[in-house]
């Protein structure tokens, strides 16, 4: 049916297909189609094993190239014999704007000169909205700085940083990135390149804004470099995301004018209770974000049940209890999300169990539309 109809309506059609299996079939029934092409293209994921086979695809049908808008690629160490074939095949890429790679067993300098100098043109060309990388071992320093001065999204996911001696690089350009992840990266590792956002920051005495969004570690290694462009950026954030391990430290933020929504991620072990550090931040919400409207509570490990409630003696948090402080306190704040990540199927007990330790916990909110409890667990918690 869908080659009966004109491609621009066939395009929609498939847009607004609701479900993933029913979207899927349609696109693989009418994959010669260019509406079909379009979508099947538009993001792609090349395990490094298939760069060749991607390539001969892309060399047979060339207008396939300008359909593909976002790519992940693999990197591996033992076949690096590939690199000259990813090298010439980035260049051809004319509509990506979304690139991730991921390192796996390759170290930057494994990566033949054509590739790597293909990164560095990618970056260069500005067509790149965002840059996802994980798990690159000894990437260099000026990638990194090129990376922050070309992409509005930048996300850095356990990488090692190429140690130098040489003095960090003035900065040439304004820093574009406005939505930066730190995650998975030790302090030593990452210093560097956070020294340099801050003098990129600070010109002359004055705080430039750029960031508006932010998601950093807020555990004991990395807590007080992330604490450090919190506050320098403080004016300009809309968006906060803290993964605070088991919340055994404070969360002394700054004041966040215009925060609009704070995420908090933090690992619940077999002990009672929320953390003591949990009920604080909270408390301090009119203080630290007092224009938050959305706040988001991401449960990992061992999710709080019914029982220990019996022996939980801080009762509920205190902004959200009978008194309904938040009303005067947040006048913006419309949600409250407090999500328990499993990573298998929770039973419906422990669902049930949750769901009614959070009521206590936020029990002025309960029934007035703005309190959300789910569980589920995705890759990207």
């Amino acid at each position: 049916m869908l080659s009966q109809l004109p491609p621009e309506l066939a395009e929609i059609i498939l847009s607004h297909l609701d479900s993933d299996w029913l979207r899927a079939t349609a696109l693989a029934s009418s994959s010669l189609l260019a509406p079909s092409q379009r979508w099947l293209f538009r993001s792609l994921v090349i395990p490094y094993a298939n760069i060749l086979k991607a390539n001969s695809l892309f060399t047979v049908s060339r207008h396939l190239l300008g359909y593909v808008h976002e790519l992940q690629v693999e990197l591996e160490a033992s076949l690096t014999a590939q690199n000259h074939v990813l090298a010439a095949l980035l260049p051809s890429l004319h509509n990506l704007t979304c690139l991730s790679v991921k390192g796996r067993t390759a170290e930057w300098n494994d990566l033949t000169p054509p590739l790597q100098a293909a990164f560095y043109d990618l970056l260069s060309s500005g067509r790149l909205h965002s840059l996802n990388l994980v798990a690159v071992v000894e990437i260099p320093l000026s990638f990194l700085i090129l990376a922050l001065s070309s992409v509005k999204k930048l996300g850095i996911y356990s990488v090692t940083v190429e140690a130098t001696d040489s003095e960090l690089p003035s900065a040439t350009s304004a820093l574009q990135t406005e939505d930066l992840t730190v995650r998975a990266v030790q302090q030593s590792e990452i210093q560097p390149l956070l020294t340099f956002i801050m003098q990129s920051i600070n010109v002359g005495g004055v705080t430039v804004e750029c960031f508006r969004r932010l998601a950093l570690g807020m555990n004991r290694t990395i807590k007080s470099q992330s604490l450090l462009l919190i506050v320098a950026t403080s004016r300009s954030l809309r968006y906060l995301q803290l993964r605070c391990g088991v919340f055994q430290t404070s969360l002394p933020l700054p004041l966040l004018p215009i925060l609009q929504e704070l995420e908090l991620k933090f690992y619940l072990g077999y002990n009672v209770g929320l953390p003591q550090n949990l009920y604080t931040a909270i408390a301090a919400l009119p203080t630290t974000a007092p224009s938050i409207e959305v706040l988001r509570l991401t449960f990992h490990g061992s999710l709080p049940e019914l029982e220990d409630l019996v022996h939980d003696r801080s009762g509920p948090m205190t902004l959200f209890d009978g008194t309904c402080a938040y009303r005067e306190c947040l006048p913006r704040l419309r949600k409250v999300h407090c999500h328990g990540w499993k990573e298998v199927e929770t039973s419906s007990r422990e669902w049930t169990d949750f769901r009614a330790y959070i009521q206590e916990k936020f029990p002025g909110i309960w029934d007035t539309g703005m309190l959300e409890v789910t569980v589920g667990g995705n890759e990207a918690d």
